[in-house]
């Protein structure tokens, strides 16, 4: 496969994930809404099926590799689409070079398979999903992992412990990782964070590829005397058990708001803990919607929804935020945007990839124009989430919030750009609670590189910047004097 084929698709990495999770989510989890009692393949049937759609797919069969799809699936996805799907993983992970095996297991009443690939940039998990009566009725693309991971010199494991617990509770539960310094327990209380996710189905670590900028950042910060926790993100750990309802209704209330708010809520219940310094640090989606989490955890900072205003009788409240990479413009026209960037890396847009573009900013265009149908999906959301968005303007509500306000921005990343930032600066000038910084040689991901940004470097082992540790506990601890 070429470099400019891999680059095409690569936006999937962060922002454009939503294409390839939402996407399959709106429609090929509807397919889940009800199901026969019978069962009509064995176990080992479904891992054979499986592994021969990965195979096809791999192939370049894409049409063979819908052949055991359901009806919901094939009206949903067809062999292009696949197509695109397939180059999009490949564009993350490198070449394919085969499965090494398959689980199976049963997951909120249904069966999957998970099928282990080997690319050459590390392994990767795609979710088949089935019926009763054998149909593949669900497909997800999992976070490439890799074994090159190595630990920032600036963690050191001998100052923190850290133990599982769970975010929430019954079918959305999360597992979750706490990582507590040594001396909160013999000590004063340590302020905490909760860290949110971009967008996709990131795991507690965000990993991609070798590199896991929250395991980095959960380190650092802990290394330092601040408790973190972290946790799975819900449409990684429930992917398959949306309903059709719940499905078709999506947005990133439930994507990330509500379990960031329960994140919030379980933390500072935790011995050695101070609840009057607990924070949220949100990157890219979860920076974008932070000023929302922190309208939801702080009912009393500016104007909350009713929805938003449910959890207002609980002990939810933040003592400030942190907002990695947010998103100040309209996320449909920063996919369209990414898409055009990557295209150009090699100095011109071909063929395909100017239909691509000419596809995406057309769907940008009837997302933004309101004239979504009902159930009806638009560069890979259903209409509730980007109604959603729309509703809800983060600048905005950043304007009526008190609360200390920390965003820091990569000056490489080309996924939320400096464009974004200068938004931000304009409308929240004056501010006395907003502190802005900004770092030359960072990415998207806040680790360094030089020259022009591209997703290849997210696949070269790195780690989280340790300049952007230090600030976020300099300006943690710089607001000791607030505390109640």
């Amino acid at each position: 496969m070429s470099t400019k084929s891999q680059n095409s698709f690569a936006p999937v990495v962060r922002t454009m994930a939503l294409l390839l999770i939402l996407a399959l989510s709106s429609s090929v989890l509807s397919a889940c809404a009800k199901k026969p009692q019978e069962l009509q393949k064995t176990q080992e049937e479904l891992e054979a099926m499986a592994r021969d759609l990965v195979l096809s797919m791999a192939g370049g069969e894409f049409e063979e590799a819908r052949k055991h799809f359901d009806k919901k699936m094939s009206a949903a996805v067809s062999g292009a689409q696949l197509q695109e799907i397939w180059e999009a993983t490949s564009g993350q992970a490198g070449k394919w070079i085969n499965v090494s095996g398959t689980t199976f297991a049963e997951e909120q009443g249904y069966r999957v398979v998970y099928v282990k690939n080997l690319f050459e940039r590390g392994t990767l998990d795609i979710k088949v999903v089935f019926n009763n009566q054998g149909q593949v009725s669900g497909l997800w693309v999992g976070a490439l992992e890799s074994d090159a991971y190595t630990q920032p010199g600036y963690a050191n494991p001998d100052l923190f412990e850290e133990r599982e617990l769970v975010v929430g509770q019954g079918k959305w539960e999360l597992p979750a990782t706490l990582t507590m310094p040594r001396n909160a327990a013999a000590g004063e209380p340590v302020p905490a964070v909760v860290l949110v996710h971009g967008s996709g189905p990131s795991n507690r670590d965000e990993t991609i590829g070798p590199n896991k900028p929250f395991k980095d950042l959960a380190w650092g910060l802990a290394s330092r005397g601040i408790a973190v926790l972290r946790y799975d993100k819900r449409t990684k750990v429930h992917g398959a058990a949306f309903t059709s309802e719940e499905a078709a209704s999506f947005t990133v209330k439930e994507e990330t708001i509500d379990d960031a708010v329960l994140a919030v809520k379980l933390l500072k219940t935790i011995d050695g803990v101070d609840p009057d310094r607990v924070f949220v640090v949100g990157h890219s989606l979860g920076a974008t919607v932070g000023p929302r989490i922190a309208q939801a955890c702080n009912p009393a900072e500016g104007s909350s929804s009713p929805d938003e205003d449910s959890n207002a009788d609980a002990d939810t409240s933040i003592a400030g935020l942190v907002m990695m990479a947010p998103t100040a413009r309209n996320l449909a026209d920063l996919m369209v945007e990414q898409m055009e960037y990557l295209a150009n890396l090699d100095g011109q847009i071909d063929e395909k990839e100017a239909a691509q573009i000419q596809e995406a900013r057309a769907a940008a265009d009837k997302i933004k124009s309101g004239s979504l149908k009902e159930g009806e999906v638009a560069l890979g959301a259903p209409k509730a989430y980007w109604d959603d968005l729309s509703a809800h303007d983060p600048v905005e509500i950043a304007k009526h919030l008190n609360l200390p306000i920390l965003i820091l921005q990569g000056e490489r990343d080309y996924q939320v750009t400096m464009v974004d930032l200068e938004i931000w600066k304009q409308a929240l000038s004056g501010k006395p609670n907003v502190t802005i910084k900004t770092y030359p040689d960072l990415n998207h991901l806040f680790m360094s590189g030089s020259g022009k940004s591209t997703p290849d470097e997210y696949f070269v082992p790195s780690n989280l910047a340790e300049e952007v540790v230090a600030d976020i506990v300099d300006w943690v601890n710089s607001l000791n004097l607030h505390r109640k």
